[in-house]
């Protein structure tokens, strides 16, 4: 049987390319989607225009109730 294996150390993490650059951030416990939506439309403000690419590493289920 297969055993998955959750590092607690690592919580939800947002890498987010504008055409000036990368920057990545941690998501707060029980950010929503349109708290994403948000922080990325106030991050498109202070570079040039929207992001290019996002990518979104969610933590597991199991360790985001750890973390509360």
């Amino acid at each position: 049987m297969l055993e998955m294996h959750h590092d607690v150390s690592r919580p939800s993490r947002v890498t987010v390319a504008f055409e000036d650059g990368a920057l990545s951030f941690v998501l707060s416990n029980g950010a929503t989607f349109e708290d994403l939506a948000d922080r990325l439309d106030r991050l498109g403000e202070r570079h040039y225009g929207k992001p290019v690419a996002i990518a979104v590493k969610l933590a597991a289920a199991s360790d985001a109730q750890r973390r509360r």
